[in-house]
């Protein structure tokens, strides 16, 4: 068996979590790939370093001195090593790095050293061999995973090499750049590696014990998900869910290989499984989860007849493109349309959208609404049943609930739902006491 075992920041966030990370590593010899966050926080009082070093290049851009952040990274990683009684010449390392710290510095190299160094001092730490990302995770120039490239490079390491650490959220262009992914993309390197060696499973530890229904800072103690879909778990993250980056979900999904969500301060825990299809131990289980997100902008538009208007969407959705401003979904009527998008995106260009639609689309009117959020209720099993829609409905009626827009595809994996920013905690808790709660058939 191969497993690939992801740890992120919190977990390496100091040297007490550095012995969990090696008690778990070494309790499995199958754990032998091991994916390294920079190391996050440990306190609520703690930064992550990668936060720190994206702080360190906004200051120098400005000509400003960051001697004082880069000294908390110094501090934090020296700390780490004195701790453990590691060799790794991690000051010889910072002092380099310290010595580029100009305007000229590369955002892409310097954000990347939270995760080099980590994964150096957890290297030592477990007695793996440390791989930099740039030699091992390559990317094509359009920004997509280079497999073959890695195929090949791992293919020579593993001749001589067989337990290693990799660093996460960073790897290299055809020319030997280095290009960081977006933030949690250590995640979608634990998943590269997965699918370049076949693994049996994809661990991924985290500060939780897997994913819960619904946000816990707005339900108490939601209920755990013990099983969940790659689709599922796409929905529930792109609409703020954050438990995995969400695009580590297709490396892994492209070989069918599951996720397994655990907890590194609670390892005995269940954690959650991610499958490509889940046989559920629950046969009344109808919501998988709940998950939302503020701040949203309903634009529409009417004009009697525009059902004859063909060009009416097209000429819509070229004009919010020319703002950059990516439309969430569409809710149509016989005589308008709706696009919500994102509040921010909207509000710099609303007056000159607003006009430009009216006057492209020779519109009757055109408004738009701020400060709606929209709420998903997933779940694979809501199809089998009918009447969910009703129930949904039902339960946000008996709690005053003004809906402003509903979206649904045929696959009916979710239900979305606009309601107003100040109506979101509500909506979750109507909708989770009503699913979830109340456990009904």
């Amino acid at each position: 068996m191969i497993k690939i075992v992801k740890f992120g920041g919190s977990s390496v966030a100091n040297s007490e979590q550095f012995k969990k990370v090696k008690e778990i590593v070494l309790s499995d010899d199958s754990r032998r790939f091991v994916v390294i966050s920079a190391s996050g926080k440990g306190k609520n009082a703690d930064n992550k370093i990668t936060d720190l070093l994206f702080l360190c290049h906004a200051h120098l851009e400005y000509n400003i001195s960051c001697d004082n952040i880069f000294n908390m990274i110094v501090e934090r990683f020296v700390n780490i090593k004195k701790e453990l009684n590691l060799k790794y010449d991690i000051e010889k390392e910072l002092d380099l790095i310290k010595s580029q710290l100009d305007k000229k510095i590369d955002l892409h190299y310097l954000a990347s050293r939270g995760e080099y160094l980590t994964s150096n001092l957890m290297a030592e730490y477990l007695g793996y061999t440390f791989i930099d990302a740039k030699d091992l995770i390559f990317f094509k120039y359009d920004g997509s995973i280079d497999y073959e490239k890695i195929n090949l490079a791992l293919s020579e390491i593993i001749k001589t090499q067989s337990k290693l650490v990799i660093p996460g959220f960073y790897g290299a262009l055809p020319n030997g750049k280095i290009k960081i992914m977006s933030r949690g993309g250590g995640d979608v390197t634990g998943s590269i590696m997965a699918n370049v060696v076949n693994a049996d499973v994809y661990e991924n530890w985290t500060d939780v014990s897997g994913i819960m229904t619904a946000d816990p800072r707005i339900i108490k103690n939601p209920k755990h998900i013990d099983a969940i879909t790659y689709s599922e778990l796409r929905e529930l993250s792109y609409m703020g869910a954050s438990v995995l980056h969400e695009e580590a979900v297709f490396p892994v999904k492209e070989k069918n290989i599951p996720i397994h969500i655990l907890n590194t301060n609670k390892p005995d825990d269940e954690g959650t499984y991610i499958f490509d299809k889940c046989e559920d131990k629950d046969p009344n289980n109808i919501i998988t989860g709940i998950a939302g997100k503020k701040d949203f902008s309903i634009i529409t538009i009417k004009k009697n007849q525009m059902y004859n208007k063909l060009a009416t969407m097209k000429d819509v959705l070229d004009i919010l493109g020319k703002y950059k401003i990516n439309v969430e979904h569409i809710p149509t009527g016989v005589d308008s349309i709706s696009v919500i998008a994102d509040c921010s995106k909207v509000s710099s260009h609303i007056f000159e959208v607003l006009m430009e639609i009216k006057t492209v689309c020779n519109a009757d009117d055109v408004y738009v609404i701020d400060n709606i959020a929209l709420i998903a209720t997933v779940g694979r099993n809501m199809k089998k049943r009918s009447g969910i829609s009703g129930r949904l409905f039902g339960a946000l009626g008996k709690n005053d609930i003004n809906i402003y827009a509903i979206s649904q595809t045929s696959e009916e994996i979710n239900i979305i739902i606009g309601v107003s920013n100040n109506d979101y905690e509500n909506t979750i808790k109507a909708i989770y006491n009503e699913f979830v709660d109340k456990e009904k058939i």
